[in-house]
């Protein structure tokens, strides 16, 4: 799984799209939403409640995948 966000979003998308059109299907793209997020960590990182809200989109994400492979 790739996770892109912000201004690296784009360019994310375009590695996972390179190895899905080389054939690994495995290969996802998770968008990483800041809605809601507080960055109220150190420097402007990630706080507490922001590390909560991402598990919870994380774990949908992940659950909603193929466990085949």
């Amino acid at each position: 799984m790739a996770v892109g966000a912000g201004q690296y979003a784009g360019h994310v998308q375009q590695v996972v799209k390179a190895r899905n059109d080389a054939g690994d299907s495995r290969v996802r793209y998770w968008f990483l939403d800041d809605t809601g997020l507080d960055f109220l960590g150190c420097d402007w990182h990630y706080s507490a409640h922001d590390d909560r809200l991402i598990a919870d989109r994380l774990t949908s994400f992940i659950s909603a995948l193929p466990t085949d492979w």
